[in-house]
């Protein structure tokens, strides 16, 4: 058996473009961008009608919606309440069933697109 090799910094497959600046730049800029677009882009906040978090939400398609928490809707919406008091994990639910159903509302009433919009709106296509 032979011994490992020595850690390089950063990940080994992703060249690190030290000695080249300008490139590490736009690389950088590049992620930062990436970033931006997946984690906000298109994403709606709505209020949950039964418990009134706030999160953020945005539908891709038919069976296709990203949602994203935060620490006071969590702790805030009683489903999940309830599954804590039986002891259990709200990370393991699929989703808030109110919840749910708010979404749908939201789409009904046209305040959330029922899937991805034909231009994307914070430019990033």
């Amino acid at each position: 058996m032979t011994a490992a090799a020595e850690p390089t910094s950063g990940w080994a497959k992703a060249p690190n473009f030290a000695s080249d600046p300008d490139r590490l730049a736009a690389v950088e800029s590049a992620t930062a961008r990436d970033r931006q677009h997946y984690l906000c882009g298109g994403l709606r906040e709505i209020e949950c009608r039964a418990c009134h978090a706030s999160i953020r939400v945005k539908k891709t398609g038919p069976h296709q919606t990203s949602v994203q928490w935060n620490a006071v809707a969590r702790e805030r919406c009683p489903e999940f309440d309830q599954v804590r008091r039986d002891g259990g994990n709200p990370a393991m639910m699929p989703t808030c069933p109110r919840l749910s159903a708010s979404i749908d509302h939201a789409v009904a009433e046209g305040i959330l697109p029922p899937e991805s919009p034909a231009e994307d709106p914070d430019g990033y296509w």
